[in-house]
């Protein structure tokens, strides 16, 4: 038998090159980790953990959404009410199916779902009023430095999941592809999940 190992997927979803111009307009930048709280798959999706996600965010008024990691490609998602979801199903051969022994092989579905929330970064009343008397008199422009001198950039927070599930495909026989036979998999089906939360900065279109 040949077995065929997983490296965790970043949502390979439908993509644009470097060399085009991105779709949709910029929500924020924005640098979050990820902490895993179930890994059930084993040596067949090593994940690290933490996960360290650095991504810009962008959206269409029709509620198609996009996100990039830096020096990466684009991809696609939906967004509503302020929730993003980025979502893939794909299928995969782990073992090849043997005639001469009459074993029918073992095939999976391997759904990601990465899936968070992003809000404005509520400020406490002390940090309004260091805004607020910070020099600068009511309706004032500081000559010098112009009309954006002292404006503080929004802050955004973001708070999510990213989950991989895979489970076998109707049909398959996947008993050697677990690891009490010999496999790379814990079990099956399994489940690889991170709790994410991060912090951003929104992107002002000029």
């Amino acid at each position: 038998m040949r077995w065929t190992l997983f490296g965790l997927p970043l949502l390979v979803l439908g993509c644009w090159g470097q060399g085009e111009e991105p779709p949709g307009e910029p929500v924020g930048t924005f640098s979050a980790v990820g902490f895993m709280v179930e890994q059930s798959c084993g040596a067949a999706i090593p994940a690290p953990d933490p996960l360290d996600l650095d991504f810009e965010l962008r959206s269409e008024f029709n509620g198609r959404a996009y996100w990039r990691r830096q020096g990466g490609a684009m991809f696609a998602g939906v967004e509503k009410d302020g929730e993003y979801t980025f979502q893939v199903s794909q299928s995969w051969m782990v073992v090849q199916p043997d005639r001469f022994r009459g074993y029918v092989g073992c095939s999976v579905t391997q759904r990601d779902v990465f899936t968070f929330v992003v809000e404005p970064l509520e400020l406490g009343t002390e940090a309004d009023a260091g805004v607020a008397d910070a020099g600068v008199d009511d309706g004032a422009v500081d000559e010098e430095s112009g009309p954006d001198a002292g404006v503080e950039p929004t802050l955004l927070t973001l708070t999510g999941s990213q989950t991989t599930e895979i489970v076998p495909l109707t049909g398959s026989d996947c008993t050697p592809a677990v690891a009490a036979l010999g496999g790379p998999f814990l079990s099956l089906p399994c489940r690889v999940e991170y709790v994410l939360s991060g912090e951003g900065i929104a992107i002002v279109p000029e």
